[in-house]
């Protein structure tokens, strides 16, 4: 057992475990403190009223207020010359039913159907205008997986952390490792284990922090939807991969390792921009193009496509990205592939 190991693992859980619960302390405290959820509040109906006349609207609106059967609490809020009405059904700590009647919709609105998390709005066309349908809240169930999808990002932070275990021994506890009666690969994947259980934990425990942060605004009401486990299993094998990838970069290094830690994020969230980046059609805008694609297909990272999850993104990016097993399949051997490519570094190390 790899005791030094573990201790780095359980450190690096520690201060994990303390920004998490920072984190729901600040939730918590902005919740009671400035966060406006009165009923009339515009919220994720901005997506669909015109922003530039919400103050217009709310100043030179009328409000009404009834209780519905169940302590319903409905407010009505009516602009008769904007030709907008706003029906707000207030279910307390279990959410809320919006619907919005407007007689002229704008027209740069950004969806007329959007579905995430806990929040679902749509958009129809009605005799004399359009009504906008919004439920929040845990009256409608939310899915699990995004919270999968931020979780991933958690885990890659803690492999970037632990992304050099290798490297540690060979700077200055070389000689150390070499005493112990047991393999040097042996003591390698002992290493890797304790790794991965860390970034494991850290996951896990991303999501219970952030259904607890959830729960601080409303009751929780979750489902595991279909293409959940999905998600799991990309975000952590995208994070196996990308600390093996950074195990591999730093397995023969004695010192100076801290540096590749530290640019990698930069490198590939700058390659990948520039695989995207409007180049033109001209010859050298093609070619570096090319070579940022071909650059972006080492990374790990690249393959950790979630917007199958959000029915968000045009029709041809939805088809392409609808079955991500392939990503799944090729994070699997680039861990691997990395994994193996550390340990043979490692391995041919002296001291």
């Amino acid at each position: 057992m790899n005791y030094v190991e573990w201790r780095r693992v359980l450190g690096c859980l520690k201060w994990t475990a303390i920004v998490l619960i920072a984190c729901v302390a600040l939730v918590l405290f902005a919740r009671f403190s400035y966060l406006d959820i009165r009923p009339h509040a515009a919220g994720f109906s901005q997506i669909y009223l015109n922003s530039k006349n919400l103050a217009e609207f709310e100043r030179e609106s009328s409000e009404t207020q009834t209780t519905l059967s169940g302590g319903i609490t409905r407010t009505t809020i009516d602009n008769a010359a904007m030709g907008i009405r706003v029906t707000i059904d207030d279910h307390g700590y279990w959410g809320k039913h919006v619907e919005i009647f407007e007689k002229t919709p704008p027209k740069y609105a950004h969806a007329n159907k959007i579905s995430f998390g806990d929040i679902h709005g749509e958009r129809i066309m009605v005799p004399g205008g359009s009504i906008v349908r919004i439920d929040e809240g845990s009256l409608v169930p939310e899915d699990l997986g995004y919270y999968f999808v931020f979780a991933c990002l958690a885990a890659l932070i803690v492999a970037t952390i632990l992304g050099a275990p290798f490297a540690r021994e060979n700077e200055g506890h070389l000689e150390l490792a070499l005493t112990k009666p047991v393999s040097r690969v042996n003591l390698a994947l002992q290493t890797i284990g304790a790794d991965l259980a860390g970034i494991t934990v850290a996951w896990a425990m991303t999501v219970v922090f952030l259904i607890i942060g959830h729960t601080i605004f409303e009751a929780p009401n979750f489902v595991f939807g279909p293409g959940d486990g999905m998600a799991a299993a990309l975000g952590l094998l995208a994070a196996f991969g990308w600390y093996a990838m950074l195990n591999a970069a730093t397995a023969s290094m004695k010192r100076a390792y801290g540096g590749v830690l530290g640019v990698a994020w930069p490198v590939a969230i700058g390659i990948a921009g520039i695989s995207h980046a409007p180049l033109g059609d001209g010859p050298l805008g093609r070619l570096v193009h090319g070579v940022a694609g071909a650059l972006t297909k080492i990374f790990p990272t690249s393959y950790a496509h979630f917007t199958f999850m959000t029915g968000m993104g045009s029709e041809e990016h939805r088809r392409a990205l609808a079955a991500p097993q392939s990503d799944l399949i090729i994070l699997a051997v680039l861990a691997l592939v990395y994994g193996a490519l550390a340990v043979y570094q490692w391995q041919r190390v002296e001291a």
